[in-house]
This record gives structure tokens, C-alpha cells and sequence, in this order.
């Protein structure tokens, strides 16, 4: 990546950066913020400092740090301040410890601790507007509108918009960054990506994995909180919004802002909420919890280039199999007729993969070799790891680039979060005062209400691997 000259890390200084990491105990810090920091963090030139409630010692968090990012140097630089989080007093160690440098905070925390721990900075000094620190916070943003509104708020009275990066690490997928270069870089699609030719998108972001460890914060989120309204409604944004006047940050921004004005709130009468079997059995979960682990709606897009057309989003705990794609079909061909008999069309479809074997896949119809004239789906595969001889970075990776770099591709601006609550919140509602969620089993793809759901619009859900030809 090129470094960009407002980065907070210059290739030419010798100035070290002090990357506080609130709740760098935890398990997020463990899996993904400290082996990203590992991965791509200049050598000699940041130092971590892990802040929280844990009662480490600076040797077993040199260890943990040494464990997690592959990098003894990094481990030896480490350091750990016991704090309160609501406790601006309790601060005054951080403060010793930072010693003036230019910081990034990182909050590797659960959202109920984003309010004090934003009330303890301003209370201590550690940060104020425009003096060159960073502040990194991570999904899920609030737990509605209002909630959004005052955290942003709170961002607004220590840091200038430029200072916050508001992580949806899908988006810092490459494989996400690539819908981008798909649509708008390549003549053969742009012109039939609306509602002349497209029959119907489907977004699916399927887990095989239950809710395991995070049961505490999924039955206070739930599917909707955790997925749809960032992660899902993300992707859709830039599966179907205008092209950008270019592809700087601020433009790419502008052209998702407008498409998530184009969509409705959801409405729970078009929507399926399900519950694995066994979900309320689960340490953690309350008990007879209503917490949906699987949502499904339908999504209406308002506008001239998608009036009309069907759009499915889904995700869900405990699926058939992991895979996040989008689904987009295209109008059929007129049928062909050879001999007094008509052939029948096969669908074209374009699989935008995510995760996992990350690529493009265009299914189309073609001659079975032969005598007969007989048609048969095909595929046309792009495999992203066939473009780097390198592994694909983890998202977390290029989240850190860019906070180190200057960078806000990768990072969703204040009213789309705002606005993708908006759409969530007339459903969230509408649950609270409905009944339970209906059952569904492990391994399979939810509840059978969700097949009815597509069905109405005439159509079914579409999986790659489960289609002949992908």
C-alpha cells in the first residue's frame, strides 16, 4: 500500500506511535487486532499499550503480545496500564505511559463501554480535536438510531471526523473492495447492472458456527444488530449503488449515502426471524431468550435503477455451510427452438463470493459437446488467489494500513451507520412485540418461512456450489 502523506506514520521519522488497546486482553484483541499489528506494524516504530480492567503484569502482557503478533520486538516495546474504564482519574497511568507521543485508541471493548470510555478521555486530557491522535471503535455502533446519534455525539466532542475510524472489517475484505473494480472497470456488466436486466439479488451471509463464546453479546444483539445493519446492508450498498464521481474515500461514501436513501425500512411483515435449535440451552443466553440467530427480508430499493426488482438479504448462526456472496440473476433469454422443440434457458447468474473461496463466478448456459443440441450451465471463474502469489490479507490487516496510513476507504462515514439503523429499526420493533422466532435446525438453511418469503416474489434462494455450473 502507498503510503499517503497526511499518514500518522511517516517512513522518514524516527517519532514512535503509542497504539492503545482498551480491552487488549480480550478475546477480539487475541484473535484479530494484535496478529494484524503483528502483520503490518512498522518494526521499532509503534509501541502497544494494552489498557482494561485485567490485573496484568507488564511481563505476561509482553508475553501475550509476543504470542499473538509473531514480533518479540513489538512484545519488548509492550506495556500495560490497569484502568477504570468510566474512571478518568484511573487514567493518569495511561498518561505517564504516553508520554505526549501521537496515540490511535483502539476500542476492543464491548459497545456498552464506548460512552465512558470517550467520557474518561475527555475527562483526563489524553485527546482533544485536531491534535493529530486517532481513535478506532468497532461495530456494533449503538443499537439504534438514537443510540448511534449520541455515540457520534461523543466522537464528535474529542476527535474531527477525519480522526475516527468506525470499523465494518467486511468492508476491508478485499474481495469487497473488489465488487468496486468489478462493476465500474469492466464494460460487459455496467450496462445490464439495473432493473432491465436483473431479476433479482440475493445477499447471504451464512455462519456453520454457533454462538459459542460471544452468547453474553449475541442475546443482547441478535442476527439483525450483528450482521444485517452493517455487514449486510454494506455489501448491498455497494452491489447496487451509482457509480462514484471517482473512487476517493469521500466519493465512494457519497454514492453508498445515497443508494441506503433509496432504501425502505424493512418491514417485519416481509421478513423471517428464526432461532437454532438449542439456542436457549446455551451458557450465557437468557433464559426463554427471543433473540433471533437467523433473519431474513426482503429489501426494497427505491429508485430508477432497482424499482421493481427483488432483493433478499439473509444471515443466520448454525447454517448448512459458511459462505457470504452475493446473487445477482439476470433476466432469462428468450427460449430457443430447435426442430419444433423448445430448449429451455438456463438462468444466467453472477456470484460475488466474499468468503469463503473468494472470487467472481458468472454462471451461463452452453452447448453440451455432441451431436445433440443440448444446453448445459457453465461456469466462468475468477479466483482472487490466483492474482497474488501471496495470501490474501485478513481484513483486520487493511484496517490497520489504513489507520496507520490515513486512509477512510475501508471505513463506513456517520450517516450511513445512522441511516442503515434507520432501515433496521422499524424490524427490530416490530419483533419486540411479536412472538418467539420460529425453529429451525442445525445444519440447515433456517426456517422453511424464509423459502416461502422468496417464493411469494417468484423466486428461491440461490447458493453457489448448490447450482449446477458454479
Amino acid at each position: 500500500m502507498v503510503e499517503k502523506a497526511e499518514g500518522i506514520v511517516n517512513p522518514t521519522s524516527t517519532r514512535k506511535l503509542d497504539l492503545v488497546i482498551f480491552g487488549a486482553s480480550g478475546d477480539l484483541a487475541r484473535r484479530k487486532v494484535l496478529p494484524a499489528i503483528g502483520a503490518v506494524a512498522p518494526r521499532g516504530r509503534v509501541q502497544v499499550l494494552g489498557a482494561g480492567r485485567s490485573d496484568l503484569t507488564r511481563e505476561s502482557f509482553q508475553r501475550l503480545v509476543g504470542e499473538t503478533t509473531g514480533s518479540q520486538e513489538l512484545a519488548a516495546d509492550a506495556e500495560w496500564v490497569r484502568l477504570d474504564y468510566a474512571s478518568a482519574d484511573s487514567y493518569s497511568g495511561l498518561r505517564t505511559a504516553l508520554s505526549g507521543r501521537q496515540a490511535v485508541y483502539y476500542l476492543a471493548t464491548p459497545p456498552s463501554t464506548f460512552g465512558p470510555i470517550l467520557s474518561a478521555l475527555a475527562g483526563s486530557r489524553l485527546t482533544h480535536r485536531g491534535d493529530g491522535s486517532r481513535i478506532v471503535v468497532e461495530k456494533p455502533l449503538g443499537e439504534d438510531a438514537a443510540s448511534a446519534r449520541e455515540l457520534d455525539r461523543q466522537l464528535d466532542v474529542l476527535f474531527e471526523e477525519s480522526q475516527v475510524y468506525r470499523i465494518d472489517h467486511y468492508l476491508a475484505k478485499d474481495t469487497v473492495q473488489n465488487i468496486l473494480a468489478f462493476r465500474f472497470s469492466n464494460s460487459l456488466f455496467e450496462p445490464v447492472w439495473n432493473r432491465s436486466m436483473v431479476q433479482s439479488i440475493q445477499i447471504t451471509a451464512a455462519e456453520e458456527l454457533d454462538v459459542g463464546r460471544r452468547a453474553g453479546y449475541y442475546d443482547h444483539f441478535g442476527a439483525v444488530r450483528d450482521m444485517i445493519q452493517n455487514h449486510v446492508l454494506q455489501i448491498l450498498s455497494l452491489v447496487t449503488m451509482e457509480p462514484p464521481a471517482t473512487f476517493d474515500p469521500a466519493d465512494i461514501r457519497k454514492a453508498k449515502m445515497q443508494l441506503l436513501r433509496a432504501v425502505a425500512p424493512l418491514d417485519p411483515a416481509a421478513a423471517v426471524r428464526g432461532q437454532y435449535a438449542g439456542y436457549t440451552d446455551t451458557e450465557g443466553v437468557a433464559q426463554g431468550s427471543r433473540r433471533e440467530t437467523f433473519a431474513a427480508a426482503e429489501v426494497r430499493i427505491v429508485n430508477w435503477r432497482w424499482e421493481g426488482v427483488p432483493i433478499f438479504v439473509r444471515t443466520g448462526k448454525t447454517l448448512r455451510r459458511r459462505m457470504t456472496e452475493a446473487v445477482i440473476r439476470l433476466k432469462d433469454a428468450p427460449h430457443l427452438s430447435l426442430a419444433g422443440r423448445a430448449e429451455p434457458g438456463i438462468p444466467t447468474l453472477v456470484f460475488i463470493r466474499i468468503q469463503p473461496q473468494e472470487g467472481i463466478l458468472v454462471r451461463i448456459g452452453a452447448k453440451r459437446p455432441g451431436a445433440r443440441f443440448e444446453m448445459v450451465p457453465a461456469g466462468l471463474k475468477l479466483e482472487y488467489r490466483d492474482l497474488t502469489p501471496s495470501p490474501l490479507p485478513d481484513a483486520y490487516e487493511n484496517v490497520f494500513n489504513e489507520v496507520l496510513h490515513g486512509g477512510h476507504t475501508v471505513f463506513p462515514g456517520p450517516r450511513e451507520i445512522e441511516r442503515s439503523w434507520e432501515i433496521v429499526d422499524p424490524l427490530l420493533r416490530g419483533w419486540e412485540e411479536s412472538g418467539r422466532p420460529l425453529p429451525y435446525a442445525r445444519g440447515s438453511w433456517g426456517p422453511t418461512e424464509a423459502d416461502s418469503l422468496v417464493a411469494a416474489r417468484g423466486g428461491r434462494w440461490i447458493n453457489s456450489g448448490e447450482e449446477p455450473g458454479t
